[in-house]
């Protein structure tokens, strides 16, 4: 925004679209109909699925820090999903380019951008609390407890902020229903190198990097443990329930889709690449943001029905974890014949 509000002269030069015929690139090039349509039946989907879940954790904001970092990326989520579900699907019915609204898609691009880094940011954030609260609860609690966990979300909402007001965003093109930092791609080549992504390229590859970084510590602090108390690593495991062992795949899953949009993402950026990996990339980023809600209600059923059998830490994807090391014993609910674990 720095650069619309403050050099706007240099703004126009990089963004002018004078002398660019929209029309050079064929009307049914720039549509992606069923995929369009299918995004946005995703995204009604999703928002469904994800308001009670919110209304869930907003209601248990007090118990600890989890909740407060789960909610605040929850509203980034659905921030997120509203642009790539709804606004880009309108993009992409009407074959709109950067130049058929380049301020509305300028500023759009601006905000995902800032979203993006807020929730990505936060993820990891929330990996590192649950990864320490492991290692050293005593340590994780001087860190998150209380309102600390509100300057963890603040530092995340200025780091957006500084994307949002100093750097150039990504803007979407139906040329290939990706983004771009060139806001021409499909028209113009960058030959001078003008929209270099070069913070983003860092962003990216730390949440590449990172994200499952943070299961590989826990594998690797799980198998040290069990060599330090003489046990054999398979019987470890195998003390974990079924719901257990199933929620780390899917944790795992989780991460693995936020490495691969990363990657994919920068990849994009500087080679060439067939239509379907640049499709592939922009349902991989939406079910980042969409398919948390589904996890949640997977893995806490009885939540979901109302019923009075609790677990107490939720689930969180992208990186999205169950801490099975904080609870009890699993116990029957006599209702439901569902296996839930009791607080500790």
């Amino acid at each position: 925004m720095e650069l619309f509000i403050f050099y706007h002269d240099e703004y126009e030069r990089l963004y002018n679209c004078t002398g660019l015929d929209i029309d050079s690139v064929p009307l049914e090039q720039r549509q992606f109909v069923p995929e369009s349509i299918a995004i946005s039946i995703l995204c009604t989907i999703y928002y469904v699925l994800y308001l009670p879940c919110m209304y869930s954790i907003w209601k248990r904001l007090r118990d600890n820090s989890f909740y407060k970092l789960l909610f605040y990326i929850g509203i980034t989520d659905m921030g997120i999903l509203w642009i790539l579900g709804f606004f880009r699907a309108w993009l992409n019915l009407h074959g709109y380019v950067f130049c058929s609204y380049p301020t509305l898609i300028y500023f759009v691009g601006v905000l995902v951008t800032a979203l993006w880094m807020a929730e990505s940011t936060a993820d990891l954030i929330l990996a590192f609390n649950r990864c320490l609260d492991f290692f050293s609860p005593r340590f994780s609690n001087f860190l998150f407890a209380g309102h600390r966990t509100l300057l963890w979300n603040l530092a995340c909402s200025l780091y957006a902020f500084y994307w949002a007001f100093f750097l150039r965003p990504a803007v979407y093109s139906s040329v290939y229903f990706g983004s771009f930092y060139n806001p021409f791609a499909g028209y113009r080549t960058d030959e001078k190198q003008q929209y270099e992504p070069g913070l983003h390229v860092a962003h990216n590859i730390t949440v590449a990097v990172l994200s499952p970084g943070i299961y590989l510590i826990f594998a690797a602090k799980l198998f040290f443990d069990s060599q330090m108390n003489h046990r054999q690593f398979g019987v470890i495991v195998s003390e974990m329930s079924a719901i257990q062992r199933r929620t780390f795949l899917q944790v795992f899953l989780i991460s693995l889709i936020n490495t691969l949009t990363a990657s994919i993402c920068l990849y994009m950026q500087f080679h060439e690449v067939h239509q379907w990996m640049i499709t592939l990339a922009e349902f991989a980023w939406f079910h980042v943001h969409g398919f948390p809600p589904v996890i949640y209600l997977t893995l806490n059923k009885n939540r979901a029905r109302g019923l009075p059998c609790t677990v107490h830490e939720g689930v969180q994807a992208g990186p999205y974890q169950l801490r099975w090391w904080d609870y009890g014993s699993p116990t029957k609910d006599h209702e439901s014949g569902d296996f839930c674990f009791v607080e500790k």
